[in-house]
């Protein structure tokens, strides 16, 4: 698989792109115009329409790639770079050819200077490669146009300066920029890394706080508080006044925990109606019996008695399917509160989705018998 560009991995930065172009296309402008109109410039051109003609496409060119460069548009494609390095070239052709005769200073000539220029806007558009490509393409009419127009001057200089004064804007400018996009790529997937990293650590975190706190009631955050006492405990050897108050502490803690998860019960204790026949709920992990009884509990919450939830649980023959359904008036839609439970929800299950059924609102979701990951769907 092609390595991806820039504006590929982080389209925000497109905007910003954009932007840069504008300015690039604005100096080369500008450049094109004031090298045309210095002393030297004006004595070296000898067909002035040829010169007018140069400048348009050099325009036509920029705006081309502004316009292509819409950062809610289509991404710059290879083809399209192209086409605008191509507008570029054929503008420095007729440049050259402007002066075609009485070009005494190839230094002079704004040709391959913009081309240089426009190999920068290559890097958050196009992959390093390519970028090496299109230097070579822009070397390659700025040393021939140079020869020839050596050739063709009364004033000739050696072909090593010849070479070095015309392709060194497009090669210093050109490896440069594939050395940026390399480097711009390689940042960006290394924060897409890091991101995905931090989000997996949050969702880790976030599934083991739901299990913790609902499976086990106040246990799982207690076990935070007993473990480094009890390891301080241990490496001292010795329990002062202060620790047996608070080990008292922690003794009251994890007896009014025992008793809270107690009273709280199975997911039958939670719903008016349960039904499992196939006893297919011990597939259900923790983490996912923890999303339903906290779904269910704000339902009632919200709701109130009248929503009189049901839960019923069968198995089928690749999988096993469970709906809870509870009241509500015909067209309504899930209180608003109950979006953070969804997502909730999302976090342990595949899908959720959410449509209408006779009298209420159902929670269908399906999951492997065999002790799988489940996968949800709601229907409303």
């Amino acid at each position: 698989m092609a390595q991806p560009t820039a504006a590929e991995l982080d389209p925000v930065s497109r905007v910003t792109a954009r932007m840069f172009v504008i300015a690039v296309g604005i100096v080369s402008v500008a450049l094109s115009i004031a090298l045309s109109l210095t002393q030297s410039g004006r004595d070296q051109i000898s067909l002035p329409v040829v010169a007018v003609a140069a400048q348009l496409v050099l325009a036509a060119s920029y705006a081309y790639f502004i316009r292509a460069a819409d950062p809610f548009g289509p991404l710059i494609s290879l083809s399209r770079f192209q086409i605008f390095l191509g507008g570029l070239m054929l503008a420095s052709v007729l440049n050259a050819l402007s002066q075609f005769g009485s070009n005494a200073l190839i230094r002079d000539d704004w040709g391959g200077v913009c081309l240089g220029l426009a190999l920068i806007l290559g890097a958050p558009y196009r992959r390093s490669s390519e970028i090496v490509w299109f230097t070579v393409q822009a070397v390659g009419v700025t040393f021939v146009l140079a020869v020839v127009q050596n050739l063709s001057s009364t004033t000739t200089v050696t072909l090593g300066i010849l070479a070095l004064t015309a392709a060194t804007p497009s090669i210093a400018i050109g490896l440069g920029s594939a050395a940026y996009a390399r480097s711009l790529i390689g940042s960006l997937e290394q924060s897409r890394r890091d991101a995905e990293a931090e989000r997996t650590r949050h969702v880790g975190a976030v599934l083991t706080r739901l299990a913790e706190t609902d499976a086990m009631g106040e246990l799982g955050s207690l076990r935070r508080d007993v473990v480094p006492f009890l390891t301080r405990l241990e490496q001292t050897g010795a329990m002062g006044p202060d620790d047996a108050v608070r080990a008292a502490e922690l003794a009251s803690v994890l007896r009014r925990a025992i008793v809270e998860r107690i009273s709280q019960g199975s997911l039958a204790d939670a719903v008016d109606s349960y039904s499992d026949d196939d006893r297919v709920a011990v597939h259900l992990d923790d983490r996912q019996t923890a999303a339903l009884r906290a779904l269910i509990r704000q339902i009632v919450e919200q709701i109130g008695e009248s929503a009189r939830p049901t839960l019923v649980l069968e198995r089928r023959e690749t999988d096993a399917r469970g709906s809870v359904v509870f009241a509500a008036p015909p067209g309504a839609v899930p209180p608003p509160s109950l979006t953070p439970f969804v997502r909730m929800v999302r976090l342990v299950f595949d899908q959720v989705e959410v449509t209408a059924v006779d009298g209420g609102i159902a929670v269908t979701f399906t999951f492997d018998p065999s002790g799988g990951r489940a996968a949800v769907s709601w229907e409303m």
